[in-house]
């Protein structure tokens, strides 16, 4: 049994974005080594994981005239080869404001008092200008996409983007005497349009203008979009590119729809930022696995967020994004990686990989993107259960991920008629204390330690209700 704070053992998964390495005398003699195959090797379970989703990517319209546009098409372009089924969402606010500018046309807009959302009022005098930067973003797109030079990431990349009247939309209406005109809301989505282009490996564009069944057109908001098409296509992941997600701070990295506390934390950001968390908790309530929020500034931010343990951005999930299950045969290793720098310094009983087969059934683990990032055995005998093995990777040690072990564990035993649950340990005592255990008798551990040769330790009893 063992959950130390030491922070300098590592298992071989660590960051794949980190600094490389210094060069050393090796890499010197063998430039070849000064690859970071580490990076190539530790993205693979991510690569594994993302193969065949369906990811929803919003960006905002300052990203479109940022200089890390092209190293968005860029990544975009190394998702989609890597098997990622993409649907893109664009904003384009700051776009039609200038051209409403060029053209002398005031902007209106007006403030639904039930939704308390700022909308755009979409005029007849308005509309043409908004369909040329629709048209204009387009082609920038197909363009940015269309790039195939040699010795660059876009080389025989031959991305293929595709859009049309897959939206239908209706109108906003009238509200607090106001009229919305041509500003309207989605109705619903040509999935199954959709799902056939993404099967055809197309990167479907979703522009935030829908249609009405009599052909009207409709100016839509492209958040809106995004959350919609993210629940009807039952998308993996639902990905706001922000241009202000940098506000949210590097102390808040996860909220999830069932944590009350979680949800209150959205009144700590900025309107942009709150009602794009608003859309991801509801997004995540009906349907999407994982949503994300991850700064449009920061070139790196994206792959980071998708290919490394702690990401970049904030992380929005329904509760169940580290899936605690039995472990099979494929997780051994992921075991072996978690409890070999703890065998290795004496605070875990030595096993070898052929233990952990033959035990195998015994183990539980909590996965993050396919890799094993917390893992215990829970060996069951008459009425008693005995806890062993409980190991977190060291990035996790501070999240609740043995306790969330623990509390799963504990239900296991409630359902198998246990009435004790216990572990045996010689430096994690505090731990079992803090969490209900009690030391067990003299004489039980005297037995437990003749039968299992333990080193000394002491034994820690839980009673089950």
């Amino acid at each position: 049994m063992a959950i130390t704070n030491n922070d300098t053992i590592k298992t071989p998964a660590g960051d794949p974005l980190a600094p490389e390495p210094a060069m050393t005398d090796e890499t010197e003699k063998n430039p070849a080594l000064d690859f970071p195959i580490h990076w190539l090797r530790q993205t693979s379970p991510y690569i594994n994981t993302h193969r065949g989703k369906t990811f929803v990517v919003w960006f905002s319209d300052s990203l479109i005239e940022a200089d890390n546009f092209t190293t968005l098409v860029h990544d975009l372009t190394l998702l989609s080869h890597l098997g990622i089924r993409l649907v893109l969402v664009h904003g384009m606010r700051v776009q039609i404001d200038a051209e409403l500018s060029r053209r002398q046309i005031a902007s209106q807009y007006g403030t639904d008092s039930y939704s308390k959302r700022r909308m755009r009022i979409t005029t007849t005098e308005s509309l043409p200008a908004i369909t040329a930067v629709i048209g204009d973003i387009r082609c920038q797109l197909e363009s940015a996409f269309s790039t195939g030079l040699p010795n660059s990431p876009m080389s025989g990349a031959q991305i293929s983007l595709m859009s049309g009247n897959l939206i239908v939309a209706r109108p906003y209406g009238i509200r607090d005497g106001v009229d919305y005109q041509h500003t309207g809301e989605l109705r619903k989505l040509r999935v199954q349009k959709i799902r056939t282009l993404l099967n055809a490996e197309m990167v479907v564009v979703l522009p935030p203008i829908g249609y009405s069944p009599t052909g009207e057109m409709f100016n839509l908001l492209s958040e809106d979009v995004a959350m919609q098409a993210a629940i009807s296509l039952t998308a993996d992941k639902l990905i706001f590119l922000h241009s202000d997600a940098g506000s949210i701070g590097s102390n808040l990295h996860e909220i999830s729809t069932s944590d009350e506390q979680g949800k209150n934390e959205e009144q700590q950001f900025a309107d942009s930022i709150s009602s794009v968390i608003e859309r991801s908790t509801y997004a995540c309530k009906n349907g999407v696995n994982r949503c994300h929020i991850v700064d449009a500034n920061n070139p790196d931010a994206l792959l980071r967020e998708l290919f490394t343990r702690d990401g970049s951005g904030l992380l929005i999930n329904s509760g169940d994004y580290d899936n605690i299950r039995l472990a099979d045969t494929n997780s051994v290793q992921g075991i072996m990686a978690l409890i070999k720098p703890l065998m290795a310094d004496g605070t875990l009983t030595h096993r070898t990989e052929q233990d952990l087969e033959r035990q195998i059934d015994s183990f539980y683990i909590t996965e993050r993107e396919g890799s094993v990032i917390c893992c215990a055995s829970l060996q069951i005998a008459n009425n008693a259960a005995q806890l062993g093995c409980l190991a977190v990777h060291p990035d996790f040690r501070a999240s609740g991920k043995a306790s969330e072990m623990l509390d799963h564990l504990i239900k296991v035993a409630r359902q198998k008629k246990c009435t004790q649950l216990f572990g045996l340990s010689t430096r994690t005592g505090d731990w079992f204390l803090e969490h209900g255990f009690k030391e067990g008798s003299a004489e039980l551990l005297h037995q437990l330690q003749r039968a299992e040769n333990t080193r000394g330790s002491k034994l820690f009893v839980l009673e089950i209700r």
